[in-house]
């Protein structure tokens, strides 16, 4: 049985979510998932470490990928000369 969430605590997940990916090493002890917390979470959105975990199993839906469209829009900014 799935629980639902409100928007705001979805959200909150993502951006805990995003922080974990982006510091979370498996196996380094200096940079589990408690070391995490405390470290980045906590001063940030305070909360408890149990809380922490229960963001971490919400699901979230996928980040969106851009199509081979969207890419090509945005090549062509990229090779205009940049002037000083």
């Amino acid at each position: 049985m799935c629980r639902k969430h409100h928007k705001s605590t979805i959200e909150r997940g993502k951006l805990v979510r995003a922080i974990v990916e982006r510091y979370y090493e498996e196996g380094n002890n200096s940079k589990c998932y408690k070391a995490v917390w405390r470290r980045y979470v906590n001063p940030l959105y305070p909360m408890s470490y149990r809380t922490f975990l229960s963001y971490l199993d919400i699901p979230t839906p996928p980040q969106h990928k851009p199509t081979a469209l969207e890419r090509s829009l945005f090549d062509f900014w990229d090779d205009l000369p940049v002037y000083p």
